[in-house]
């Protein structure tokens, strides 16, 4: 009998699209998460009344369909799994982010957790911009890891089982401040 490793089910969990913390040991955290569905439910809505505005008026709705069933799969099809072990943070955010990056715990000089608003600190969800808390990679919520490079660059990452990375955090003796 052949031992199944997680690796060999990434493709399927990306392929679902499933929101949750998997194949977490001692020395390894990943996590997935997704914008909040209610955005899909939202657009689906808009679309619905939009076409029946159009329809009403005689006018065709195709223009409504064309623009919100792409952006509904933007929404939905959209995931950032971040894959920490004791060499490296990775991250990947699909579809703004085709390559998996990976930044080395020695490149990176401070890690805080901050509790934010994703509308009024980062504008939104999505691949964010902001002074503060440099290239965010928002998806919900409202923990985030922010990291400070020695570079001088910021990065920041919804995190959605903050006790859980905590936990990895200790174990892996990877200091940080909260």
């Amino acid at each position: 009998m052949s031992n199944i490793k997680p690796s060999d089910l990434e493709g399927f969990f990306v392929f679902c699209n499933f929101s949750l913390l998997f194949f977490m040991d001692d020395r390894t955290f990943q996590e997935k998460s997704g914008f909040p569905k209610a955005f899909a439910i939202l657009l689906i809505f808009q679309a619905i009344v939009g076409s029946f505005i159009l329809v009403k008026d005689n006018e065709s709705p195709l223009t409504v369909i064309v623009i919100t069933i792409p952006l509904t799969l933007l929404f939905l099809c959209s995931a950032l799994k971040l894959n920490l072990n004791s060499q490296y943070f990775e991250y990947h955010f699909f579809p703004f982010i085709l390559k998996r990056k990976k930044i080395s715990w020695d490149d990176i000089k401070e890690i805080q957790f901050i509790h934010t608003d994703p509308i009024s600190d980062f504008g939104g969800w999505g691949v964010r911009l902001s002074r503060k808390y440099g290239k965010a990679f928002i998806t919900g919520g409202r923990e985030i890891i922010f990291l400070k490079l020695k570079n001088g660059k910021k990065r920041s990452f919804s995190v959605k089982n903050k006790e859980k990375l905590l936990g990895f955090l200790n174990e892996n003796k990877i200091k940080y401040g909260i």
